[in-house]
């Protein structure tokens, strides 16, 4: 088993494709190529893919349908369409077929690496919390089911670290000094946008405006404390599961 996330990449512009190959290898990603849905439907029925990134609009078989076969085949499988066209209807048959999410080109490579670590379930736990108790037996709970957790002990510490290393995940206490949970919430989603998110508080009452605001902005939920932190570990397996690492469908 390959211990480093592979990257299907599929386009019918093959500049493209190997400008993506590129980019994606120099980031330390196994990187796979296909010129066509078809192929892209062939590469599957070799090898699993932890990520997908292909574009919608290609001849013969268009993204959309090869989506379609791919998840048939893998009904986990993480793909990503990409497009530099408004075709609603493709668009919207994708959404309804239950398709990751819709790119549109040209990529911002920050945005695209974000979605990659995040789909792949690679990046660490980030855990926002001035209790340094609560920031250790988080950490040890979450690293006992083999994840990676980095922690911050204010917002704008975790939103440093954000900033420099894409997290597939963060729990963020709601009262934290200088900035409070909300704002390095928001700060966070400024950075990731799709970033799972679980607010933690010990004041349900006292904090329920900045809960609600939260959840409409995105939040995932809330653990009220005291929790019990398997409920911790729980969230993650249930909400940023596991890389599903690639493998080839005839090895023992």
């Amino acid at each position: 088993m390959n211990d480093t996330p592979t990257i299907l990449v599929v386009d019918d512009n093959q500049d493209l494709l190997e400008t993506f190959a590129m980019i994606l290898k120099r980031r330390g990603f196994t990187v796979e190529t296909a010129a066509d849905g078809a192929a892209a439907v062939d590469k599957f029925r070799e090898q699993t893919f932890d990520v997908t990134l292909m574009d919608i609009v290609m001849p013969e078989m268009n993204g959309v349908e090869a989506f379609k076969k791919i998840r048939e085949m893998e009904p986990g499988a993480p793909v990503f369409l990409m497009t530099a066209y408004s075709d609603e209807e493709l668009i919207e048959t994708a959404r309804t077929a239950g398709i990751n999410d819709i790119i549109n080109k040209p990529i911002r490579i920050d945005q695209l690496m974000m979605l990659i670590m995040q789909a792949a379930g690679v990046g660490p736990i980030l855990i926002v919390d001035d209790d340094s108790d609560i920031r250790e037996t988080l950490t040890r709970i979450l690293e006992l089911d083999g994840n990676e957790v980095v922690t911050a002990a204010s917002g704008e510490e975790a939103v440093d670290i954000a900033a420099h290393q894409p997290c597939r995940m963060a729990f963020i206490d709601v009262k934290l000094p200088h900035i409070d949970g909300l704002e390095t919430f928001l700060r966070l989603k400024e950075i990731n946008p799709d970033l799972p998110t679980v607010m933690m508080t010990g004041f349900q009452n006292e904090v329920r405006d900045a809960l609600d605001r939260a959840r409409q902005d995105g939040g995932v939920t809330c653990l009220y404390k005291p929790f019990d932190p398997a409920a911790a570990a729980d969230m993650v397996k249930k909400i940023s599961p596991g890389c599903r690492r690639s493998r080839s469908k005839h090895a023992a």
